[in-house]
């Protein structure tokens, strides 16, 4: 008897398969969001109980979505999100910026590149509260001050992952665009970039996270406005309703930004992607 043949893994056109059944490959999309599923209603469960269970600590989701309600419905709720989301825009346009410009010109300077990386590092971690005195006493308490304390709170993760993707450009590239006599801008164009832009996309998504506990820093300690000071008026009050509804609508709409730089990193990063 002779071997049996290797199964058709390949198309009519000769294009080879992935050779993962279509179920499979549907199960493998769905139970990661039956998972996620799962969390939410079990974290609303126990939302729900500790509301019920301490109804002055703790407002109950229903409590706490009615509080955005009437947020929404005397006009403060859309007025402070348009002042934090013109604030958070501002600032982390700035930190993109400024981040991955900086990230490129230290990945190619090698010797200001090993002079910096522990002041990038030292600064990096300098909690933004401590120079809140220093900025305002330089900016005051206006839009100019508070957009530092967004750009500086988001730029570092930015400028760090983009000098750490251009530094990790292989060498067999750089050697083989040399050998061709490329010139400086086409190895920027057509290696360095390219192979840069995912590990920027990445620093992007960790700079709006940072971004936004900037906004709400800056709202909360130089001048209490935009949905900040709405956090910071409630909390005052010991409105847990408000502050827990405030808190949770914060989350969705830093979720649905990331989302969004999830996307955007998906789609210049499809030369990357690597399926199991």
């Amino acid at each position: 008897m002779g071997t049996p043949p290797p199964p058709d893994t390949t198309t009519g056109t000769g294009t080879k398969t992935s050779g993962v059944r279509p179920g499979a490959r549907a199960a493998r999309r769905l139970i990661p969001l039956a998972v996620s599923a799962a969390g939410l209603v079990v974290g609303l469960g126990l939302w729900q109980w500790a509301g019920v269970r301490d109804p002055v600590l703790f407002a109950t989701p229903g409590r706490s979505l009615s509080a955005l309600a009437t947020l929404t419905e005397d006009g403060s709720l859309p007025s402070a999100l348009l002042s934090s989301g013109r604030l958070l825009v501002v600032g982390l346009a700035l930190a993109i910026v400024a981040g991955v410009g900086a990230g490129l010109l230290l990945s190619r300077a090698r010797l200001l590149r090993g002079s910096t990386d522990w002041l990038l590092f030292a600064l990096q971690s300098v909690p933004i509260v401590a120079l809140a005195p220093l900025i305002l006493s330089a900016f005051g308490f206006g839009l100019p001050a508070k957009t530092l304390v967004v750009f500086l709170t988001a730029v570092f993760p930015i400028l760090v992952n983009t000098a750490e993707g251009a530094h990790r450009v292989p060498t067999t590239l750089l050697e083989v665009a040399r050998t061709f006599r490329s010139s400086e801008w086409r190895i920027w164009k057509d290696v360095l970039l390219p192979h840069t832009v995912p590990y920027a996309m990445t620093g992007v998504r960790q700079g709006i996270a940072m971004a936004f506990v900037g906004t709400l820093a800056a709202e909360f300690f130089l001048n209490a406005s935009g949905v900040g000071g709405l956090l910071l008026a409630a909390s005052t009050r010991f409105d847990s309703a408000t502050v827990l509804g405030l808190t949770l609508l914060v989350s969705v709409l830093a979720v649905a930004l990331m989302g969004c730089g999830r996307a955007v990193e998906g789609y210049f990063a499809r030369w990357r992607e690597v399926r199991p």
